[in-house]
């Protein structure tokens, strides 16, 4: 078989499954299999695929015929221009995050400190916390997860960048191991999904992926309540936290955390004009004079 037939048999056994991007599929899994972007795939279809390429090509495709993701069947993902491992320990990145990433690096003001210390709560596959490493390498810069399985995976993906040495790996719940003060800046995502939406998800997402990731209590604010008191209390003076968010939740988010005494409380759409992300500051000690 040669590629082009095999793209062929592919697309049409996933597009009788139900699958809406059955033809980039299969093209996702082609490109995998002969290590080329996918596009690429069409400059090869005369190539013989070897019998061991065709027997992995078939077990992906069964794979997807189930629902399961992708990104899982691949075992990578890209995510800000970098390849990710990625596997059913931790949450699939998308791109929806690459906006929190870009919030975090928009303070100027952390990031010109000598050692700013940032943490990344609920680190998953590490893509945040690596890809800030990799913008900033004077950072301190710890990842935490309250899933062992996800930290094993964060540490695979740093030392595939090669910034495993730069970043702490940490197995807690939330921010139980800082000092007050102790970060200049907290990055997360989330669970924000409420119990009641679970079924109503796409099954690749509720069967597949971990659902303590996802969801968060009747309203899908149960982490982010608890997250956005403690960062109140371990950023320093002039610290900031940027938090992804469910697309309805801007106004009640923004309003946590004003009520927990963040100033210039901003939230930011997504590439569909949903609520994505919120940012805001800790006061520092020129705002505090300014308001006496």
């Amino acid at each position: 078989m040669d590629v082009s037939g095999e793209l062929k048999r592919l697309a049409a056994l996933l597009k009788a499954a139900g699958h809406d991007e059955a033809t980039a599929e299969a093209e996702s899994l082609l490109a995998h299999a002969l290590g080329c972007r996918r596009l690429a795939v069409y400059l090869h279809g005369e190539r013989k695929l070897s019998p061991a390429q065709l027997r992995l090509l078939q077990a992906q495709a069964l794979r997807l015929h189930s629902d399961e993701p992708l990104q899982y069947v691949l075992g990578e993902v890209e995510f800000c221009g970098r390849v990710f491992a990625c596997d059913a320990r931790a949450l699939i990145p998308r791109p929806e995050t690459e906006l929190l990433v870009e919030a975090a690096l928009g303070f100027s003001t952390v990031w010109e400190k000598s050692q700013p210390k940032v943490s990344d709560l609920g680190t998953g596959t590490g893509c945040i916390a690596i890809t800030l490493a990799l913008a900033h390498p004077r950072a301190q810069l710890s990842a935490v997860d309250i899933s062992p399985a996800a930290l094993e995976l964060a540490r695979e993906n740093a030392t595939r960048q090669g910034v495993a040495d730069r970043i702490a790996f940490i197995q807690a719940d939330l921010l139980a191991p800082f000092a007050a003060g102790a970060l200049d800046l907290i990055v997360s995502n989330p669970p924000y999904v409420p119990a009641a939406e679970w079924g109503a998800l796409p099954r690749p997402i509720r069967d597949f992926e971990p659902r303590n990731a996802l969801e968060a209590g009747a309203d899908g604010l149960d982490v982010l309540r608890r997250l956005i008191a403690q960062a109140a209390d371990r950023l320093a003076p002039g610290g900031a936290l940027a938090l992804e968010i469910g697309e309805d939740q801007g106004r009640r988010v923004a309003e946590l955390m004003q009520a927990a005494g963040f100033v210039n409380v901003v939230v930011k759409k997504d590439f569909a004009g949903w609520d994505r992300v919120v940012t805001g500051e800790s006061l520092c000690e020129a705002w505090v004079r300014g308001y006496k």
